[in-house]
């Protein structure tokens, strides 16, 4: 009895799913015939004269941008329109929609892509059926402006200032020996080198091998940065990895912060975890609701201020290294590391005080932390 029934069973079963792969199949076949099939290419070559510091602006969406650089006096610009349509007439409602604007004065150079829309309204915006690719070379000591939507970006090395405004898509860069003002969003960017880098990052991804100074608003994001000089970021929702930096100033909430190797740092955070691997002379941390790591305190320290709410604290110091400390807490549990000497050491309540040194009472180096409902571990 159980066998029939897990016959009757087995076979319903297979005949849902037979009836499932034909309607599918039919599916598939009806979208298949009903769906662009055949690829239609329409070229616009342009070249202008220029000077070798003017600037080169190209606004581009819905393709590629691929920036190369040479030493003439003038702008190449070779675009590509790939459309996808049941046929050439079709190809060529899109293809007569589409249009590319261009300006030329001493010292300027201008690529716009424009796109109409149909009289009836409906367009097919998204771009799924056509691509605008632009493969242009410039003098490499033009500004170039570069706004590309929709589109991946590349710009060779380039020793005029580079702006670029690039959403949805990605940008990459080789050194750019100057300045950088970017505005990105929905998309990844690289830089190899660069100057000095000022915008904003919304929803996206940066990561900067080397740059003298950055400066930058950022949400959503991650910032990675191997070799920075001075950093100075506005942020929420955001990750942070960065490797060695000289200066670093964070104003930051809902994030993660963790810095290889910093002289300097300032960090202004809430519901934050950070975390430095090294501090070599100055930490100044103002923390609510999250935690700070430093997983080696150098030598020559200068000062390490720490004001915390709900925040748990531990600072490793290098073995052989000799500070001062001013400890105070309310509700929370301080430790200091074997050795320690203190000078005071009060006890009232939730309310702990502790001052002291390790290693040398006239040490230059001064911990002091003010924390209420948290941890300190000092070592």
């Amino acid at each position: 009895m159980k066998s029939k029934i897990f016959e009757a069973t087995a076979m319903s079963i297979f005949r849902n799913l037979l009836l499932c792969s034909f309607l599918a199949g039919g599916f598939l076949v009806a979208n298949a015939k009903n769906g662009p099939d055949q690829e239609f290419t329409k070229t616009i070559n342009r070249e202008f004269g220029t000077t070798p510091d003017g600037m080169t602006a190209l606004y581009n969406k819905y393709g590629t941008v691929n920036v190369k650089t040479w030493q003439n006096h003038s702008v190449k610009i070779d675009i590509t329109i790939i459309v996808n349509a049941d046929n050439q007439r079709e190809a060529d409602k899109i293809f007569d929609r589409i249009k590319v604007n261009f300006a030329n004065a001493a010292g300027y150079v201008k690529a716009e892509t424009m796109i109409e829309q149909s009289s009836g309204g409906w367009w097919p915006s998204s771009g799924n059926n056509f691509k605008i690719n632009y493969e242009v070379y410039m003098p490499a000591n033009n500004l170039l402006d570069l706004k590309n939507r929709y589109g991946n970006s590349y710009v060779a090395p380039l020793n005029g200032k580079l702006i670029a405004e690039i959403k949805y898509g990605d940008l990459r860069t080789e050194t750019v020996n100057n300045d950088a003002d970017l505005n990105l969003g929905y998309g990844k960017c690289y830089i190899a080198r660069v100057n000095n880098v000022y915008g904003q990052v919304s929803y996206g991804e940066i990561t900067i091998a080397e740059a003298r100074e950055v400066q930058l608003d950022t949400k959503y994001s991650e910032l990675k940065g191997e070799r920075v000089q001075s950093l100075r970021l506005t942020s929420k929702y955001d990750d942070f990895e960065l490797g060695d930096v000289e200066d670093l100033r964070l104003q930051t909430k809902y994030a993660n912060l963790r810095v290889r190797s910093a002289r300097t740092a300032y960090v202004t955070a809430q519901y934050t975890d950070v975390r430095f691997a090294n501090i070599a002379e100055t930490l100044d941390a103002d923390l609510s609701y999250g935690s700070l790591k430093v997983e080696n305190m150098g030598k020559n320290l200068a000062g390490i201020n720490v004001v915390g709410k709900y925040t748990d604290v531990q600072i490793y110091a290098e073995r052989g290294a000799t500070y001062r400390y001013e400890l105070e807490g309310h509700y929370t549990g301080i430790k200091t590391p074997p050795g320690a000497t203190h000078n005071i050491q009060n006890k009232s309540g939730s309310y702990e005080k502790l001052e002291g040194y390790v290693g040398d009472a006239n040490a230059k180096g001064l911990i002091k932390a003010k924390l209420s409902y948290g941890g300190f571990v000092l070592k």
